[in-house]
Order: C-alpha cells, then structure tokens, then sequence
C-alpha cells in the first residue's frame, strides 16, 4: 500500500520528495485525488506505508510541514486508478 504525505504547494512536495530521496526513501510528486481538495489542485508526496515513519521524521528534521495523510488509489492492471 502507498500513501500520500499532502503538502500546501507543488514547490513543497518536490522538495520534500528530494529531501526524502536523499534519505534513502523513495519519493515520488504526485497530484492528489480530487476527493482530497474539491476545490483546487493538490499536490503530495507518495511513499510506501513501510516509511511513514521514517519519512515524517526525515520531513519534521527539515522542517516540512505535511498537512495530512491519504492512502493513495491502487492502480489496476492496466495503469487506470480504482
């Protein structure tokens, strides 16, 4: 399973992802669900379940502030979202 670490910019989530890449987690931008935000775009940081801990340490260390966690649609066979 995969979540998503919803940050208030775009800005935001690329740099924590960077933060977190160089911290040995991998981190990847991605645009939040539109159940997240209805009204406007939202971006966060998806990581595996397994390094929500790690990764909100490495993320308060560097002072980024995550505004809340999701877990991210699983994709199907064929790429599309469930």
């Amino acid at each position: 399973m995969h979540l998503i670490l919803m940050c208030r910019s775009l800005t935001t989530a690329q740099k924590a992802a960077g933060i977190l890449q160089k911290a040995g987690i991998f981190a990847s931008v991605t645009k939040a669900p539109q159940s997240a935000n209805p009204s406007g775009c939202t971006y966060g940081v998806k990581i595996a379940d397994r390094n929500l801990k790690a990764a909100m340490d490495t993320l308060e260390a560097a002072g980024i502030r995550i505004e809340r966690t999701l877990e991210a649609p699983e994709r199907t066979r064929h790429g599309a979202r469930e």
